[in-house]
């Protein structure tokens, strides 16, 4: 146990020293000056050398090999495979690597904000290829160290367990799926009436606050601020999420809260004993499950009818709205409006996957060297029409729309559709377990809902792998059967005739990554 309890200690560095990290990176996206870039640059780069530093000395190596693993019970033992993981990740990337994507990264997203508010990629595209360049050579060592495909060598971090090759079936599976199912429901769908802005800001944020109550998330351990992209960070008692306003429509901006809530849910709802240590820290279990999280509120919670049914009057009651076009019907059937639109993060259920299918191919393409970055914005629009028969009029509804790639982050969006589909399968398992959850929302319970991913999700951190999860929360592995149910009885309001288990597109067990 003398081995274990040294990585323990020496792994609570490790985690303070990036929840720091992860707190200068919200204050670079929410509060930052301009003119501060450089010197932040400079600041992020130290601070993630020292942990490079931290995880990647030899003595961590040298306990990792002294531990005997009969000695602990399933929590720490499932603790000494997320250091592990870190481990052999961490000493993937020389410090010098480590140290150079971290600085480019800072500098590319900083010069993607004023390129995408001016819509003008040629502004970031030189600052982007650098960042691609570094981010091959991580690509290149890891592949090599950790003996993974380019790609999957950074995927990896973000969807442990999958693969590429996995993945691919997965999409194409839904790829084929997407364009006439969305033909079908935009046929059949009626439409709604418009709300009619403006909504000013001041007023969105209060009514973003208010549903924040309405679902939990308690300003006593988190925040909501407003930042270019919306995203979450954080962890037990100081959790903090963001949103983006648009004073012609409120809905986006309340549909992100609900999104960044379930993040921000996941990171409060591990349990407390384990916060200093990898397996308590959410973000290690992979971006899939906490995508599922956040999509569990965000397309299944904050799209049903009976939410909506719940928040309504709220609403009318807040913007001093009345009319045929401020009913609960009315406002959900906007909620879920499909339509062949350019937002990711704005985009119905529907044709979400499709957005995210077009990131992962473009992304994969770039790493593997198949795709320049000057080439972009022609190879976007050029998918855009395939999958979703839409194409974008300007850069910032196109190929800068998203901060991923401009802050480093390749191998990510692939988690944005599996947990998509994980949502589906969870809720499903939900609505069995608790027959009258819908009815309950309805009455403004959303704790029922939240408290059920909370104590068959959250509350469970590392302990499993990602997919061992799924199975044991659902009693099924993952598959995309439960999405194209939940996409069938929504949109097209009748039963499901698809396959059963749809085992062709289950994803098969893989070696535990953490």
């Amino acid at each position: 146990m003398q081995a274990y309890k040294q990585l323990e200690g020496r792994f609570a560095q490790v985690t303070a020293l990036r929840e720091i990290a992860s707190f200068m990176s919200w204050d670079r996206s929410v509060l930052m000056p301009e003119a501060a870039v450089n010197q932040r640059a400079r600041q992020m780069e130290v601070l993630n050398v020292l942990i490079h530093d931290l995880q990647t000395d030899s003595e961590v190596g040298a306990l990792l090999a002294k531990t005997d693993r009969k000695n602990l019970d399933p929590w720490q033992a499932a603790n000494l495979d997320v250091m592990e993981w870190l481990y052999q990740h961490a000493t993937a990337v020389p410090a010098h690597l480590v140290a150079k994507k971290m600085n480019q990264e800072t500098k590319t997203e900083v010069i993607w904000r004023k390129a995408r508010a001016d819509s003008n990629f040629k502004m970031v595209q030189d600052e982007l290829a650098r960042l691609l360049d570094i981010v091959r050579e991580h690509a290149d060592v890891k592949s090599k160290k950790l003996k993974k495909p380019l790609y999957d060598s950074l995927m990896d971090g973000y969807a442990p367990h999958m693969t590429s090759a996995e993945v691919d079936v997965v999409f194409d599976d839904l790829a084929a799926f997407i364009p006439p199912f969305l033909t079908a429901a935009l046929e059949r769908q009626k439409e709604p009436l418009p709300l009619k802005g403006p909504f000013p800001q001041a007023v969105q944020e209060k009514l973003g606050r208010d549903l924040c109550g309405f679902l939990g998330f308690d300003f006593k351990w988190g925040r909501l601020d407003t930042s270019t992209h919306p995203f979450s960070m954080g962890i037990g008692d100081d959790v903090r999420i963001t949103t983006r306003y648009d004073e012609n429509d409120f809905l986006s901006s309340l549909q992100a809260v609900a999104h960044e809530a379930g993040h921000g849910f996941y990171d409060r709802h591990t349990p407390r004993e384990w916060h200093h240590q990898p397996v308590g820290a959410s973000g290690n279990m992979g971006m899939a499950i906490h995508e599922s999280q956040s999509l569990s509120l965000d397309m299944q919670l904050a799209r049903s009818r009976e939410y909506w049914e719940f928040l309504t009057p709220h609403i009318q009651k807040t913007f001093g709205k009345s009319g045929p076009e401020w009913t609960a019907e009315n406002i959900y059937r906007n909620a879920i409006k499909a339509e062949r639109g350019f937002i990711r993060v704005e985009a119905d259920e529907i044709t979400y996957p499709a957005h995210v299918i077009l990131r992962y191919r473009l992304e994969k393409k770039m790493v593997e060297g198949k795709l320049e970055v000057k080439d972009l914005p022609e190879a976007w629009n050029a998918s855009m029409k395939e999958l979703i028969g839409a194409v974008p009029p300007n850069d910032k509804l196109g190929c800068l729309q998203d901060i991923h790639w401009y802050s480093g982050a390749f191998g990510y969006f692939p988690s944005y559709a599996l947990g998509a589909i994980i949502a589906a399968q969870l809720v499903d398992k939900m609505k069995r377990d608790i027959p009258d959850v819908a009815a309950q929302v309805r009455q403004g319970n959303i704790g029922v809902f939240t408290g059920w991913l909370r104590d068959n999700v959250q509350a469970k951190a590392c302990l499993y792998r990602p997919q061992q999860l799924v199975e044991k929360a659902t009693g099924q592995k993952m598959s995309t059967h439960f999405f194209k149910k939940h996409l069938t009885e929504r949109y097209l309001e009748k039963a499901y005739e698809g396959e059963g288990s749809c085992s062709n597109t289950s994803a098969p067990g893989a070696k535990r990554r953490a």
